[in-house]
């Protein structure tokens, strides 16, 4: 009888690791094993079915050798916590596959043990590529501005604060300037919503040519932009807006009445020296925009 309910166990030893051998072999899920130096002792053939490396090319060798730098840092930080005791959830990184392509992974390790000491790890990782490129274009999305392309006041303002920084670190001034559309209810009145909405696609086109590409640019709603700029010399702002006007000037060339893209605009400067928060300074630039606007209605 004893003898019986043994063999039975057994049987049900050997199903139960046929059945997770069948699982580690089938499964897309990376599977691995390290030694405590970071080197691959097992891998399951997902590596090679989805990537292209195959086990005899990865094992021996630690996962940072498929990593650039910044990567492989981060995941070795997170390996020797792993040593440590610590059970790593989620750790996001990338890596190369075969072809070169980025693949980005989520990683679970915890500690492998061998009577009571850690001989190295092991765990588990998930393809979340798509997922992170759907995330960042839904960040890109909601960044921008849907008509022209330009960024939204939001994201004005958080990379302004960075550029503040930069300011700040280079004793260099920020130049804010606000630029609004003369008579764009007039152009909509005369011409229709559509030949409107051109115009503003056409202004930040304008800007575009006009400014850095490490400039920021942004429109805030309507008819109203925003740009800022770090600048070196104090004439650099005359020298923008010399460059701003004759854009303007080439693109009205041969258009005529309401059609003619006339804009009024406004600046104010940030300067590390003596400091102002970034709101005070977009406020100045706001008020002189609108003071150049009424005296153009004025003409």
């Amino acid at each position: 009888m004893k003898k019986n309910i043994s063999t039975k166990k057994k049987k049900e030893t050997q199903d139960i690791n046929a059945l997770y051998q069948d699982i580690v072999v089938s499964t897309n899920t990376l599977i691995w094993r390290t030694d405590t130096e970071g080197r691959f002792t097992f891998l399951n053939p997902s590596w090679g079915k989805n990537y292209g490396h195959e086990a005899e090319e990865m094992l021996g060798r630690p996962f940072s050798d498929f990593q650039v730098q910044e990567a492989a840092e981060h995941y070795i930080n997170a390996f020797r916590n792993c040593l440590i005791g610590e059970s790593i959830i989620g750790h996001e990184t990338t890596f190369f596959s075969k072809t070169g392509a980025e693949v980005d992974l989520a990683i679970n390790m915890i500690p492998l043990y061998d009577k009571g000491s850690v001989i190295g790890t092991q765990g588990t990782a998930f393809d979340i590529t798509e997922r992170k490129r759907a995330d960042e274009l839904l960040q890109y999305i909601s960044s921008k501005d849907e008509l022209t392309g330009l960024y939204n006041l939001h994201t004005f303002l958080s990379m302004t604060e960075q550029q503040i920084k930069t300011a700040n670190r280079e004793k260099k001034q920020m130049l804010v300037i606000y630029g609004g559309v003369d008579g764009m209810q007039v152009i909509n009145d005369d011409h229709g919503r559509e030949t409107g909405d051109k115009v503003l696609i056409d202004t930040a086109n304008i800007l575009r040519k006009t400014f850095r590409e490490a400039d920021i640019l942004a429109r805030t709603g309507g008819d109203e932009f925003v740009i800022s700029t770090l600048v070196s010399a104090k004439d650099h702002d005359k020298l923008i807006m010399d460059r701003l006007k004759e854009n303007l000037d080439k693109y009205n060339a041969g258009k005529s009445g309401s059609l003619k893209l006339s804009m009024s605009f406004g600046s104010s400067f940030y300067n590390p020296d003596k400091p102002l928060p970034i709101e005070e300074v977009l406020s100045k630039a706001d008020e002189k925009m609108h003071e150049h606007k009424k005296a153009w209605k004025q003409q």
